[in-house]
């Protein structure tokens, strides 16, 4: 288990060198890119205040998992861990599996997914 927290036990490595910038942060481009998936939602949660008031209050979860998927991918893209991937992955699959519940129409739903 702990083989899989180590840096660089990820198989992806993407074009970035890695440690040129910082010997601490594996990809520092891709790292610092994920700042926008941190700090752009707080802001959205407060511009679509009204939208959530209106249309669906769900749009603040989907804020939420945007900065989630901003930590993992930050951290997977510093450490390039095995379980850094699949955190960023996992986080990336349920805010677009999220986002398609929520904006999918009701009645193109299967009936099993209804109480």
């Amino acid at each position: 288990m702990w083989r899989y927290l180590e840096p660089g036990s990820s198989p992806v490595d993407w074009c970035e060198g890695n440690y040129l910038i910082s010997p601490n942060i594996a990809e520092f481009g891709n790292t610092v890119s994920n700042i926008l998936f941190i700090v752009c939602p707080p802001l959205m949660m407060s511009l679509y205040q009204e939208y959530s008031q209106c249309v669906h209050r769900g749009i603040h979860a989907l804020w939420v998992m945007l900065i989630f998927v901003g930590l993992c991918s930050a951290y997977f893209h510093a450490t390039l861990s095995f379980i850094g991937q699949l955190l960023d992955e996992v986080a990336i699959l349920w805010l677009l599996t999220a986002a398609l519940c929520m904006f999918y129409p009701r009645r193109l739903f299967p009936t099993f997914v209804y109480l």
